[in-house]
């Protein structure tokens, strides 16, 4: 038996928990091990704490008519519930704030210092800590899976730590944010900026307030977490210059359209001559040679300039609930495998 706890249940975690529902909690493994969820930590939604098993297809359900009223346990102290409760992984889903990686940071730390794993999409720990949390990990043992951090669903950190291994990776560039990439796609079909906002909001691409998607903000905690995946460097938040795509008006996406160009917000991070390594958050023009002229809608995609291998676009899901959902499950399954 694995035991999990949710740290955080909104979109992501539900998403997951679908998943593991779906394949009626029994990892894809020879072991045939099964989930079991034994906590739930949600200062807003609501907590609930059971050794025996949590009956996710109820609170799911629930869920599903923004009920939450299964979760019953009023726990505010979120890293002493951590610590104290008996599980394996620790699936991190907070809300957090990207500039200080917290209230995720400290809820990885307890979860490490506690003896469990994490699994997390949280992007703020492993834009500005990054260092610290693998080096806690590998202290006490223990592993720290952050698939979901930069592409949804879509298999990248694991596509730099080992399938390009050794290509010497020069530069990593692309669409990062499935909400931004969405309402520009829509803008191009003749949609207002606004109208296209709601649309992605409806449809679980947006959060309420949409400043970080919009804004670059996401793609920025991107851009460093890629920097240390990559380049091994923790880049500094003020030395990236960082533009959204809220001032891209609909004449923009048209003139852009009559020249056979789209715009993009892209995040870049790269080396340079003399091996420093900078980084980059702006909307631009893409033209229709390029590999990422095409990629619409919520979709993302990384190009990965190599000596090697010159180069490599990866293309998939880079937003949705389920999506999403997914990188947390495979990370699930890549802990318990090794």
């Amino acid at each position: 038996m694995v035991k999990i706890v949710y740290v955080g249940f909104g979109i992501v975690s539900q998403g997951l928990a679908e998943i593991i529902l779906r394949n009626k909690s029994v990892l894809p493994l020879a072991k045939n091990l099964k989930i079991q969820t034994v906590g739930i930590l949600d200062i807003m939604k609501g907590s609930k704490i059971d050794a025996n098993g949590i009956n996710m297809h109820d609170v799911l359900t629930n869920a599903n008519n923004d009920d939450y009223s299964l979760l019953s346990e009023n726990i505010l102290d979120i890293p002493k519930a951590i610590q104290e409760i008996d599980a394996d992984i620790i699936i991190e889903a907070s809300f957090t704030d990207i500039k200080t990686g917290q209230p995720a940071i400290s809820h990885i730390e307890t979860a490490l210092n506690s003896g469990k794993h994490v699994v997390t999409t949280n992007k703020g720990p492993f834009a500005v800590a990054h260092e610290h949390i693998i080096n806690l990990a590998k202290l006490k043992g223990k592993m720290v899976a952050i698939e979901g951090t930069v592409m949804s669903g879509t298999p990248i950190i694991n596509v730099l730590n080992n399938g390009l291994l050794g290509s010497d990776i020069t530069a990593v560039s692309g669409i990062m944010n499935g909400t931004s990439n969405y309402i520009l796609s829509k803008m191009e079909l003749g949609m207002s900026y606004n109208d296209a906002l709601s649309q992605a909001q409806k449809l679980g691409y947006a959060e309420a307030d949409p400043t970080s998607d919009v804004e670059g903000l996401d793609t920025l905690a991107k851009v460093m977490i890629l920097a240390n995946v990559v380049f091994d460097v923790q880049l500094i938040q003020e030395d990236i210059e960082v533009k959204g795509i809220s001032k891209i008006t609909l004449s923009d996406v048209k003139e852009a359209a009559a020249n056979n160009k789209r715009w993009k917000l892209t995040g870049s991070v790269w080396k340079d001559q003399e091996g420093m390594v900078h980084g980059l958050v702006c909307p631009k023009l893409i033209s229709m040679n390029d590999s990422l002229y095409g990629i619409s809608d919520a979709t993302n995609a990384l190009k990965i300039t190599s000596s090697i291998l010159g180069d490599t676009t990866i293309v998939g899901a880079g937003a949705g609930k389920i999506e999403t959902g997914f990188a947390l499950y495979n990370d699930i399954i890549s802990i318990v495998n090794r």
